[in-house]
Formats: C-alpha cells, structure tokens, sequence
C-alpha cells in the first residue's frame, strides 16, 4: 500500500463557506474555492493534492493544484518542526505537519487572525480531512488517482 504518497482528487467538501469565512481568506478566493468544490463533483482534475511522504527522512512535501494552478506551500519540510508557511490561499502562517501514525497527519497553522488544525486521515484510497479554524470545521474528501 502507498499510504497518503501520490495524488489525490476532491470528490466532496462540506461547511467551506463558514470555515473559509471564519479563517478570514479573501472573499475572492472563498468564491473561486466554492466554485472550485462544486467543480470537483464532476472534474476530477479541479482539485488535486500530490503527497510525497518519506518517513525514513521525516519529511513530506504537500503540493496543492486548484485548476492545474500550484497553490500555497510546496517546500519539502520536516516533519514535527514549526517552519514559515503559507496558506493555500497564498497569507503566511506558521506551520507545523505531525505524522501521528500510518494513516493520521496534523497539521497546524497559525497566522494573522487565524489558527486551524487538520486532521489528515487515510483509510484505504480515501484521505478524510476535518479541518477546524475559528470555530469552523471543514471537511473535504479526496480520492487516489
């Protein structure tokens, strides 16, 4: 099994619109996100997330593309130490990734008006995010391609 390594497709997301809003993201990017969302019910190539996780290095790289665009953090870091990230939506945060088992990541980010944590959970060729910031949970679906 290749565990969280490779690409991944969104086929659902739910509460974007309150979790976006609650983490202050630009209203801009709120609207292309949604849209991006309701997109992805069709295409699956509207959202993709590429994963390379290399335990034997503690490191991962997690690259976001939104419409075949590279978005926010795509350096490889280390894993379970805080370094100087970015949101998808492009705002700096400070950011810290926590491998907490063979199919649980966290990651945490904090910035100018926001602090979120995502619970990263694979099971099979699914990886379940919940995501809460604010007061706001997010949770999106994502499948191997």
């Amino acid at each position: 099994m290749a565990g969280f390594n490779g690409k991944w497709s969104m086929f659902d997301l739910s509460g974007a619109v309150a979790y976006y809003s609650a983490i202050k993201t630009p209203d801009d990017f709120t609207v292309m996100l949604k849209n991006v969302a309701e997109r992805a019910k069709t295409d699956p190539t509207a959202y993709i997330e590429e994963i390379a996780l290399d335990k034997a290095a503690g490191t991962i790289q997690r690259i976001v593309h939104i419409k075949g665009a590279k978005m926010g953090e795509t350096a490889v870091v280390k894993l379970g130490t805080e370094f100087d990230g970015k949101m998808v939506d492009g705002r700096p945060a400070k950011v810290k990734v926590v491998l907490e088992s063979d199919n649980k990541i966290v990651r945490t980010e904090n910035g100018d008006g926001f602090s979120t944590v995502a619970n990263i959970e694979l099971a099979g060729d699914v990886i379940t995010t919940t995501a809460t910031g604010n007061g706001a949970t997010l949770v999106s679906k994502l499948k191997r391609v």
